[in-house]
């Protein structure tokens, strides 16, 4: 996951060792090809339509402080560049459902699609404050059960518009001035009462079909909409044990929504601290936590949790906390596992803001390639993972360290493909081995895109 300046860890702007220069495309293009040498499937890139507020409606904590959000630079337009900069990185676009329609959603990502030779994948969100509803011209955020059901629609009708041509249409016959077929050209199926989309889309079908769908979701609605539609899905649980938990349950709901639940990727998230051995990751992980700056990091948890800074007291259990601020952030999952966590460690409400500010609870395994490798085998084998969400600590420090340390590591074990191996299939979808159900051409279009 690519999110500069600030990823999970709050104070990464301010470290020595990160590059200040994320402004630039050139930045990105050499993250993506050092991903492609590490053998990363996908650059994903998180967006967010406003700038995180606090209880008042006031940005001030989070511009101050350089949190994350602070700045979010729009995902298409930067994965754009890098598409034509790479060859075989996967490039994951944020989109959310709630504010623009299919319309140009199916044709900002069939566009891109084309242009990078079928590598995009769509994380597709719901947004989940007021603040990204009010830039986006809405008063307040519908809640979440109108979020979802327009997400549902959302993505049925983006698939529609770009099953609109048949793979065959665009015929460009120059002796008998045949452009395209029409007969193989058609107008979308959805109702028109619902603001569908007649389309057709103005753009022929893409490398892919349409782009590998991710998801984060894990609410009991999330994993709802995941187990309906993701190819693949993000999970930020408490631990193995945790991770394993919601991938059991994501793959019983795909079944029972009539997927094959191998069809569904789960990927944990992580924040890796990799060093040549067990000292050097040490001591690296001791260099980031001294940046972290306590006065900072309890304004900022405040500010998360919509709380009023007069009222918080540091020694209080964290959990007791939490539960009186619960649903500031518009993210059940994300707020579940963080109470997980804080009972678990016992947390007080500073250990919290401390912790929050250097990983937002993300397990942060450190250690040697060899050992953070066998961490990683080891959630994989225990099925508490398909794959993982890379998070660094700084970029691009901490990915080169991972691609150092940890990749030749799990390429001895014959979890990734030997360096400089060629491509196994030409589009995203095939490389991550999903299957895409063949219907022919006069069969309607179904929601349940995977086989």
């Amino acid at each position: 996951m690519v999110n500069p300046p600030t990823q999970r860890f709050a104070a990464a702007w301010r470290h020595p060792d990160s590059d200040r220069d994320w402004l630039r495309a050139g930045f990105y293009v050499d993250i993506a090809r050092l991903l492609e040498r590490g053998g990363f499937d996908v650059m994903f890139m998180p967006d967010a339509l406003a700038v995180p507020e606090d209880a008042l409606g006031d940005v001030t904590t989070t511009l101050a402080s350089g949190g994350k959000g602070a700045v979010t630079l729009d995902p298409i337009t930067v994965l754009s560049a890098v598409a034509g900069a790479t060859t075989r990185i996967g490039l994951g676009a944020t989109v959310s459902t709630s504010f623009l329609p299919p319309y140009a959603i199916a044709r900002t990502l069939a566009s891109l699609d084309h242009l990078s030779g079928g590598r995009v994948a769509w994380n597709i969100v719901t947004s989940t404050t007021d603040a990204e509803a009010r830039n986006m011209g809405v008063e307040r955020i519908a809640p979440k059960s109108q979020r979802y059901a327009r997400a549902d629609r959302v993505v049925t009708q983006v698939l529609q518009l770009m099953e609109s041509w048949a793979p065959t249409a665009l015929v460009q016959d120059a002796r008998e001035g045949v452009f395209a077929d029409q007969l193989r050209v058609a107008r979308t199926p959805g109702p028109r009462e619902q603001g569908a989309a007649p389309g057709p889309l103005s753009l022929p079908r893409s490398p892919q079909g349409h782009p590998v769908l991710m998801q984060a979701g894990a609410s009991p609605r999330g994993m709802e909409f995941a187990a309906k539609w993701a190819e693949l899905v993000f999970v930020s649980a408490d631990g193995l044990e945790g991770n394993r938990a919601v991938r059991s349950e994501l793959r019983e709901r795909a079944r029972l929504a009539g997927r094959d639940p191998d069809e569904l990727r789960v990927c944990a998230a992580i924040q890796p601290i990799a060093g040549s051995t067990k000292i050097d990751a040490t001591s690296r992980r001791a260099s980031l936590l001294a940046h972290i700056d306590e006065a900072s990091a309890v304004r900022s948890l405040v500010r998360l949790m919509h709380a009023d800074p007069a009222a918080v007291r540091l020694q209080d259990p964290a959990v007791d906390f939490l539960a009186e601020h619960r649903g500031a952030t518009g993210s059940d999952g994300f707020e579940d596992m963080l109470a997980a966590v804080c009972r678990r460690e016992a947390f007080t409400v500073r250990d919290l803001a401390l912790r929050q500010s250097f990983d937002q609870l993300t397990p942060s395994p450190t250690g040697s390639g060899a050992s953070i490798a066998e961490e990683l085998c080891e959630w994989q084998d225990a099925g508490a993972a398909d794959g993982f969400v890379v998070t660094p600590a700084i970029l691009p420090g901490s990915l080169e360290d991972f691609v150092e340390h940890v990749v030749p590591e799990l390429r001895l074990r014959g979890r990734l493909p030997a360096e400089g191996a060629p491509p196994s299939a030409s589009t995203l979808r095939e490389r991550l081995a999903a299957k895409i159900s063949p219907r022919g051409e006069d069969q309607p279009f179904e929601p349940q895109v995977m086989d």
